[in-house]
């Protein structure tokens, strides 16, 4: 019998394993490690490799084996063929006793540690490989990281716990496909094996755009240069809202399909960049490293802190071919080598481009300046007709009765694209000359194109306009995430619900969205990793404008701000206070509380604040949204939030250090308020959102539920690890809890949430329209008044319209599709 027919033969004696008296089919036996031993052999000995697949079932393991055509040229080959002729009998000698279960146990840790020395070799060489620009991980060593990960955090414990004959296939399994593991990572090892491929999105995807009308000769200039070895570095030079920003966008697209230039780099740097030290501007190198960072797909490490070693990274990752560095919105100058960014020279083949208003910052970064100046009254008729559409022309001519009114409008814009298409997009449909006319006695008073912008603000609804003004809270140039904003305005009362679902309120507020986006109010960006619309950007005059027409707004919001606001700016009129995304790491406790009554927002999230005086809040009391959201290192908060009786929304994101509160307003473990609190705090709240706050246990007690917060709509807990219950109870032994106006409940990654209300309490939720739970792989209990649950029945709140739910147990798994069931079958008519 020849080598292939004996690796086959053995393969079938072994696969007749669950087959009459075969020694394989006796309890406790298993092929003996010298037969296992050769079928390895045969198989790196085999020109086109055994197939061997390992198959754990019931304790017995079975082989399936095939071959094909072998080298018999070697020695060694023929002296494993030899050996394997005594392997094809089905007698004893080809098994042995089954080892312990401790055995297995000691067999599944030793391999799990290969696998987590093997993994941490190939991170390193992974690592290496990365460097080179335009790099990323192959997907199938992205792939084996991923599940080389997974199986190292699998506990023996886990595996032993469900009884011998379980225990002993579930480590059979396990070590099986650790085996497997660690074969295939042998291909990833050899620091020769290329670990990665080309990165096409790191010379950028196309930005999201419209054609540049009235500027074809200054972006043929633009691209004359950087295609050229003469000029290296360029400042597109002119007035806000003039399409410097465009220009340079449409040149950038083009680029990308050129091969001119390894990487294309575009950094909106904007006012952000700039912070005040000491009376005195200074440009944030550490801020704009990190974006151009982030560019360049450099993993994030503790290195990004250091400007000086994050510096060397971008030089060293650029350093490595030709780049074009587009840089929009620049203010002030800045050394290229403290950023890590090569010197532009003829040789190198790197360019820089920027874009400014400011001819100060041209002059000091070196630059040849291409200004830009407003549309001539022809190209500026010719973008304002492409905007309005035919409406207003007839026979390609504007209609006659319209065109006096329309010029002089068009006048008024003083060429500056940005008004032109917004007064178009606001003027589209107006087609009766009495439209004209009274549009251009309004223009007749503007004296600024700021006023023109107001115009299209002002042809708004009254709840478009006061969405729009809310786009201005954030920090300039920021990219604003559309359900982050839709939310928000649901949170401000300005999409009003009038009976609508919460999901009929978000398809509001993306139909408003879609309102300043169609008017060119706000503008639609596209998500660089996945190319789709999920953002929108306010343009700088725009947002001028809007604070501009909102005095009472107070908004310092990106601009690395250290230390909170002074005394005397918190004046009394404020209605609205952002600083958000700031470095502000502590409010003194010597700072008396800011006399804001009229206060009605406060954002605070992403700074770095660790601490509250405890009286900050006791002048606040008109206070309905307050946003902590981002403050990693806040531990507690003061005893005077419980004084904001009038408010709607708490937001905790990512406030990973709150564990305890105050005992004098909270428990040490939760939220649970004390009996000295007013019976009127929190009454007015509707959402508690609460997400990455690590320390916390619970989240309410049921007193708190039931004397203060009636009015919760909303209630979404996420990823908080040490959660263990939503609300705690009394000692009583059944207690009910209504929250009669609880309309969604969300709780996501809780591993050790094991109850959302303690003991055998009820939580009856008649308003409840959303129920989701996502990975809660503990939870056992579902409290909520839903009789179906208990007795099978289809009794439900007729509110409830979605159920979503994903890893968790097969309990609740269960009862959450029976109420699925329920509510299919009222939907198409059947009774239960």
């Amino acid at each position: 019998m020849d080598f292939p027919h004996a690796a086959h033969w053995l393969g079938c004696v072994l696969r007749r394993g669950a087959g009459g008296d075969h020694p394989l089919s006796q309890p406790g036996k298993i092929a003996k490690k010298e037969v296992e031993a050769w079928l390895e052999k045969a198989d790196q000995e085999t020109a086109e490799r055994v197939v061997e697949d390992l198959i754990c079932k019931g304790g017995c393991f079975t082989y399936i084996c095939s071959s094909r055509k072998l080298d018999k040229r070697t020695q060694s080959t023929e002296g494993t063929f030899k050996q394997g002729e005594k392997y094809t009998s089905a007698d004893e000698s080809l098994v042995e006793d089954t080892p312990s279960i401790e055995y297995w146990a000691t067999v599944f840790e030793e391999k799990q540690e290969r696998i987590k020395h093997q993994k941490e070799d190939i991170e390193a060489n992974l690592k290496t490989q990365r460097m080179q620009p335009g790099k990323i991980a192959r997907k199938e060593v992205e792939k084996w990281l991923e599940k080389a990960g997974q199986q190292i955090g699998i506990k023996v414990e886990d595996l032993i716990s469900q009884g011998e004959c379980s225990s002993l296939s579930n480590l059979r399994r396990k070590i099986e496909e650790l085996r497997q593991i660690l074969e295939q990572g042998k291909e990833f090892t050899n620091a020769a094996v290329i670990l990665v491929r080309d990165d096409h999105s790191i010379k950028g995807l196309p930005l999201l755009v419209e054609k540049c009308s009235g500027r074809d000769d200054i972006q043929e200039k633009i691209l004359e240069w950087l295609k050229g070895d003469e000029v290296t570095r360029i400042a597109v030079l002119g007035m806000g809202g003039l399409g410097k920003t465009t220009i340079m966008k449409n040149v950038h697209n083009q680029l990308l399909n050129e091969s001119k230039f390894k990487n294309v780099i575009w950094v909106t740097v904007s006012k952000d960049f700039n912070i005040t030290v000491q009376q005195k501007k200074k440009f944030d190198i550490l801020q704009f490293q990190k974006k151009i960072a982030s560019s360049l797909k450099l993993e994030r490490e503790p290195d990004h802190e250091n400007e000086t070693k994050l510096a060397a990274l971008i030089s060293q990752r650029l350093g490595q071919g030709s780049f074009l560095l587009i840089l929009d919105d620049v203010w002030e100058p800045f050394s290229l080598e403290d950023v890590g960014i090569s010197n532009p020279v003829g040789n190198n083949g790197c360019k820089l481009v920027l874009t400014t208003q400011s001819k100060d910052v041209a002059r000091a970064m070196d630059c040849n300046v291409i200004h830009v100046n407003p549309l001539p009254p022809k190209e500026a008729l010719e973008l304002f007709s492409e905007k309005i559409g035919s409406d207003v022309f007839s026979d390609g001519k504007i209609k006659r009765d319209i065109e006096p009114f329309l010029k002089q409008i068009l006048q008024k814009c003083g060429g500056v694209p940005l008004a032109i298409v917004t007064v178009a997009k606001s003027m589209k449909g107006k087609l009766l000359p009495r439209h004209w006319k009274l549009a251009h006695s309004e223009f007749s008073k503007f004296e600024s194109i700021i006023d023109c912008l107001k115009f299209s603000y002002e042809c708004l609804e009254q709840q478009c306009q006061e969405c729009f003004l809310c786009c201005a809270l954030y920090p300039e140039d920021y990219k604003i995430p559309k359900e982050e904003l839709i939310e928000y305005w649901i949170e401000e009362g300005l999409i009003y619900k009038e009976g609508k679902t919460r999901e009929a309120m978000n398809w509001k507020g993306h139909d408003i969205l879609d309102k300043l986006v169609d008017n060119c109010l706000l503008q639609s960006v596209k998500k660089i990793d996945e190319g789709e619309e999920e953002w929108v950007s306010m343009h700088d005059l725009l947002r001028e404008m809007a604070l501009e027409i909102s005095p009472q707004f107070l908004v310092k919001a990106g601009i690395a701000l250290e230390k909170l606001l002074e005394e005397h700016e918190w004046r009394e009129n404020l209605l609205k206070v952002s600083l958000m995304r700031n470095h502000i790491t502590e409010i003194p406790s010597s700072m008396p509380s800011p006399k804001c009554p009229m206060l009605t927002t406060l954002l605070l999230s992403d700074n770095k604040i660790s601490t509250i005086p405890e009286a900050f809040f006791e002048h606040m009391l008109g206070l309905k949204i307050l946003d902590l959201s981002w403050n990693g290192k806040l531990c507690r908060l003061p005893s005077s939030i419980s004084k904001l009786e009038k408010l709607t929304t708490l937001l905790l994101y990512r406030c990973g250090s709150l564990k305890e509160n105050l005992k004098s307003v909270f428990d040490e473990e939760g939220f649970g308020l004390s009996p000295r609190v007013p019976p009127t705090s929190f009454f007015s709240l509707k959402e508690i959102k609460v997400e990455y706050c690590d320390q916390l246990k619970k989240v309410f007690s049921s007193e708190w539920l039931l004397h203060y917060f009636q009015s919760l709509k909303t209630i979404e807990v996420t990823c908080c690890s040490q959660m263990e219950e939503l609300i705690s109870s009394s000692a009583h032994e059944e207690e009910k809890v209504t929250l009669p106006k609880l309309e969604r409940l969300e709780l996501t990654s809780l591993p050790l949430l094991k109850s959302i209300y303690s003991s055998s309490s009820v939580l009856i939720c008649d308003s409840i329209q959303s129920l989701m739970i996502f990975d809660c792989e503990k939870l056992n209990r579902i409290p909520l008044n839903f009789p179906l649950l208990d007795n099978a029945q289809s009794s439900h709140p007729p509110s409830l319209k979605e159920i979503v739910q994903l890893g968790f147990g097969s309990i609740i798994t269960r009862k959450l599709e029976e109420i699925k069931y329920a509510l299919v079958a009222v939907a198409i008519g059947f009774s239960m």
